[in-house]
C-alpha cells in the first residue's frame, strides 16, 4: 500500500511537467516556420493604392515554410492569407504582398499575397508599424512617395526592388503625387485672365464704334 501511495505521489508531479511540456510544444508549434522572417522593405505611392510589403527570411535554416499562411497588421488594417506552406528551402528568400494596382503595372513581380480591395491603402505612407503575425514589426516614418523609391529596414530609402518568393526581382514606376501650381504658374494664369479681358474690352469697344 505504501509503495502504491508512493508511485501516486511521483506520478502527479509528472503529469504537471507533462502538461507543461505541452503547452510550451504548442506555443512553438503555432509559430513554427516563420519565426526567421521578417518585415524587410515597403513601397506606396502617394495615395496608397500602389504599395507592397516584402518579407525576408533572415535565418539560415531554410525550413520556415509557414509564410505560406500568414497574418499581417498595420494601424489601418489587418488580414489573413492561407495559401499553404512554401517549398523549402526558404533562407535568405522573400515573400511579396501587394495591392492589385502594383501588380498590374509593367516590371513588377507578381505578388505571393494579393492584399484585398477593402484594405487598400494598407498602411499610412506618413508612417506606421507593419507587423507579420507577432514574429515581427517595422516601423517607419514617411516613407517616399514619388513611385520609384522604396524604404528598406537594412538599406534605408533607395529604387524600389520588389521581389517575391519565386526569386523575380523587378523595379517599378508608379508615378509621383500631383503636381502643386508654383508662383510662375499662377502669375501666367493672371497673366492669360488679363489679355483675355483686354481682348474683351477691345472687341466691345471695336462694337461700339462701328454703330456709332
Amino acid at each position: 500500500m505504501q509503495s502504491a501511495a508512493l508511485r501516486c505521489r511521483v506520478s502527479a508531479p509528472r503529469r504537471t511537467a507533462l502538461f507543461s511540456a505541452l503547452v510550451l510544444l504548442a506555443a512553438s508549434t503555432s509559430t513554427a516556420g516563420v519565426h526567421t522572417w521578417d518585415v524587410r522593405e515597403v513601397f506606396s505611392n502617394h495615395d496608397g493604392t500602389i504599395q507592397y510589403v516584402e518579407l525576408f527570411d533572415a535565418g539560415a535554416g531554410g525550413t520556415e515554410t509557414g509564410v505560406g499562411n500568414g497574418t499581417l497588421t498595420s494601424s489601418l488594417n489587418t488580414f489573413n492569407w492561407a495559401n499553404g506552406p512554401v517549398t523549402p528551402p526558404t533562407n535568405g528568400k522573400s515573400y511579396l504582398i501587394a495591392t492589385a494596382a502594383f501588380a498590374a503595372l509593367p516590371g513588377a513581380p507578381t505578388p505571393d499575397v494579393i492584399i484585398p480591395a477593402t484594405d487598400v491603402p494598407f498602411f499610412d505612407p506618413a508612417g506606421d508599424t507593419i507587423s507579420f503575425g507577432a514574429i515581427d514589426s517595422l516601423v517607419f516614418g514617411a516613407v517616399p512617395i514619388n513611385g520609384t523609391d522604396s524604404f528598406d529596414e537594412i538599406s534605408g530609402v533607395g529604387p524600389n526592388s520588389p521581389k517575391n518568393y519565386a526569386g523575380v526581382q523587378g523595379s517599378v514606376s508608379a508615378g509621383g503625387p500631383p503636381a502643386v501650381p508654383t508662383a510662375s504658374f499662377w502669375m501666367t494664369a493672371l497673366l492669360a485672365s488679363a489679355l483675355v479681358g483686354l481682348g474683351a474690352l477691345a472687341l466691345r469697344r471695336l462694337r461700339v464704334d462701328t454703330q456709332a
